[in-house]
C-alpha cells in the first residue's frame, strides 16, 4: 500500500499544471494602400493578451493571400522571411508593426484604397479565430513593410 501511494504522489507531481486560458484581443488593425499597379500590401496590429499563452497560427483575408512574415536587417540588407507562427505570450503583447513582423498581402483581387477596409480572419491555437477590420492608410504611413 504504501508503494501505491508513493507512486501515485510521485505521478500526481510530476503532472503538468493547467495553463490559464488567453485573453486575446486585437487592437488597432491597419493596412497599407497600394499604388497603381501594385498588387502586394501588409497588414499590422497588436495582439494583447491577459491571460495565458497562445500562438497565432495563421492570418486569411478574401482579399489577398495572406501570410506571416518578419523582416530583418541583414549587413545592410532588408529581409523578409515567412513565419509559421507567432508567440503570444502570457500577459503580454506582441506589435505587428512596418519594418518588423507583418501580414504579407500578396496577389490582392483589388487595390487597396486609403478610407476603406480589409477584412483579416486570425487564427489562433487556443483562441480559435477572430475577425479583424483593418483601416486601409496612405502608402507613405508608416516605414518599411
Amino acid at each position: 500500500m504504501k508503494h501505491a501511494l508513493f507512486f501515485a504522489a510521485l505521478l500526481l507531481a510530476s503532472c503538468k499544471p493547467a495553463s490559464a486560458p488567453p485573453a486575446v484581443s486585437v487592437d488597432g488593425a491597419w493596412a497599407r494602400a497600394t499604388v497603381t499597379g501594385q498588387t502586394g500590401s501588409a497588414a499590422y496590429f497588436t495582439i494583447r493578451n491577459a491571460g495565458g499563452e497562445d500562438k497565432l497560427l495563421a492570418v486569411t483575408s478574401p482579399a489577398a493571400d495572406a501570410s506571416l512574415h518578419s523582416t530583418s536587417m541583414d549587413n545592410g540588407v532588408m529581409r523578409m522571411r515567412p513565419l509559421a507562427s507567432i508567440e503570444i505570450p502570457a500577459n503580454g503583447s506582441i506589435e505587428l508593426k512596418p519594418g518588423g513582423t507583418h501580414v504579407m498581402l500578396m496577389g490582392l483581387k483589388r487595390p487597396l484604397a486609403a478610407g476603406t477596409t480589409l477584412e483579416l480572419d486570425l487564427k489562433f491555437e487556443r483562441s480559435g479565430e477572430r475577425k479583424v477590420t483593418a483601416e486601409v492608410r496612405p502608402a507613405d504611413a508608416g516605414t518599411g513593410m
